[in-house]
């Protein structure tokens, strides 16, 4: 894009308008996350620098001369005005991003050079009283201490200038250049800053605003912002249902570090999936059959084929077209859409009220966690295969059906074999209803075989893992063994009181 056009495309529409409810949200929380990111920036910066002795003098002879005029803290505090029009300036999450991240890159640079370079202040004491000294004294709070080269008053004040100029006629320009020339002059006028801290503030937000606002608008940069933010929402939703999703997210968000770029599959992969997992679950609603909105998703995934104006298919295929995109493997991706044609067959079962047999239950649970996990070792790039570890696929199926028996038989999941189901019936009880099934004899007895079978599972897994020492990816396969050896040994005795009574079978 040309220069002009450019320009042309900043300044479409009036200055100033009240965005959509929607955006407003966006940039709402944009203008709250940067609020929160620069108090613990240079708060930080201030008390690390509390700690040091002594500091530069910046002072010129020629600032003996500038008077201390109280009244200027009003010019000073009108920089929080100045920065909140920014929500009616840019009136969409796109527009306002580049302004943000301008902000935090100063703030960054603005706290490196306050620990590096920390300035004594030579101005003296000062007094107020009187009309102003409640404005005078939100200053200086404002300002903290010791944070003075650069002043980021003036830097925030001369990047909202030059931000706000693009979307701006001659009039408007002009206004917001004055604005910021003199809340620069009032940080020297209110004897809170140096001439050198306040030269320094407007270099930075020049330098700042050249090189971050080019870069941030470029499309693929606004593509990564906005799938960032997608998994991030879904992570919270996620997180807020149950806390072990939040446990994944911090592991998800750690093991990204140093290695962004490339994890962002894993991301996107898991919050995918689980948003999958979640509409066909019911705990997602779409306003609808829950198959008829997978179906959606697969048709547009596979044919680019245009579907429904929902949240979730827009989310949805977002974050699949992300994993999809960057898994480099095609039997990878074709593995993702068989996971999710066979997750759809749940809900199949759901809808129509369905009781499998042992085997076909686990055919299906074998196939969920077969292809789940192989996704999970091919995005870390491990040397490892699901196929090497075949117990614990078998072992992670026991213990899904386990720890959510009870939620899964309210949703009309039923993972309790038919035999077993008709049973429980000719006993007089509800196969259905999970105190009911654990009252029989014949439900207890199905748990505690599951039990013992799990206990074999187990046994044959850590000998299937001891054999894969050394390759990529087995610490991940032994994370999820430890997570059933705990579920098995503790958390479920502890739902089901009567297994702690069960023999353990020796397994050879």
């Amino acid at each position: 894009m040309s220069a002009s056009a450019e320009k042309e495309a900043h300044t479409e529409g009036p200055l100033f308008g009240w965005p959509a409810w929607d955006e407003l949200k966006r940039t709402g929380a944009m203008t709250c996350g940067f609020a929160l990111f620069f108090l613990a920036m240079y708060g930080g910066a201030s008390w690390v620098t509390g700690f040091y002795s002594g500091g530069l003098r910046v002072d010129l002879p020629v600032e003996q001369h500038i008077p201390f005029m109280p009244g200027w803290a009003a010019v000073y505090v009108s920089m929080d005005v100045l920065l909140l029009l920014s929500l009616f300036i840019f009136r969409t999450w796109r527009q306002m991003l580049p302004f943000a991240m301008a902000l935090c890159a100063e703030t960054v640079l603005g706290a490196l050079c306050f620990l590096i370079l920390p300035v004594e202040v030579a101005w003296p004491p000062r007094a107020v009283t009187g009309v102003w000294a409640s404005i005078f004294q939100a200053a200086d709070t404002m300002n903290l201490e010791r944070n003075y080269l650069p002043s980021l008053h003036a830097a925030f004040a001369c990047t909202a200038a030059l931000a706000y100029r693009e979307r701006s006629g001659p009039v408007a320009s002009t206004v917001f250049a004055l604005w910021a020339l003199a809340i620069a002059a009032s940080t020297l006028l209110i004897h809170e800053h140096h001439l050198v801290d306040v030269l320094a503030g407007a270099l930075l937000a020049w330098g700042t605003w050249r090189v971050v606002a080019p870069r941030v608008r470029q499309e693929a940069f606004l593509e990564a912002v906005r799938v960032e933010a997608l998994c991030a929402r879904e992570m919270y939703r996620f997180a807020r249902r149950h806390p072990r999703y939040g446990l994944i997210a911090l592991a998800l968000y750690q093991q990204s570090l140093g290695r962004w770029r490339k994890a962002r599959r894993a991301r996107a992969g898991f919050c995918f999936l689980q948003l999958v997992d979640d509409v066909l679950d019911g705990d997602r609603p779409v306003g609808g059959e829950p198959l008829d909105a997978i179906d959606a998703l697969l048709r547009t995934l596979e044919t680019g084929a245009p579907g429904p104006p929902t949240e979730f298919h827009d989310t949805a295929v977002s974050l699949g077209r992300v994993l999809l995109t960057e898994l480099t493997d095609p039997a990878a991706r074709e593995q993702v859409l068989e996971l999710v044609r066979t997750m759809r067959q749940d809900r199949e079962r759901v809808r129509d009220g369905h009781w499998w047999d042992a085997a076909t239950l686990r055919t299906q649970l074998g196939n969920t966690f077969r292809l789940s996990v192989s996704l999970m070792l091919h995005v870390a790039d491990a040397q490892v295969r699901a196929d090497d570890a075949p117990s614990l696929l078998a072992a992670l199926g026991w213990c899904s059906v386990m720890r959510d028996l009870k939620e899964d038989l309210v949703q009309g999941l039923f993972n309790v074999p038919a035999d077993v189901a008709t049973e429980v019936r000719a006993q007089g009880h509800d196969p259905q209803d999970f105190e009911s099934l654990l009252r029989t004899e014949a439900g207890r007895a199905w748990v505690r075989d599951e039990y013992q079978r799990a206990r074999a599972l187990l046994d044959r897994s850590a000998k299937e893992l001891a054999q894969l020492e050394g390759r990529q990816g087995v610490a991940l396969l032994r994370l999820f063994h430890r997570s059933v050896e705990g579920f098995w040994a503790r958390k479920l005795p502890r739902r089901m009181p009567f297994l702690r009574q069960a023999p353990v079978l020796e397994i050879s």
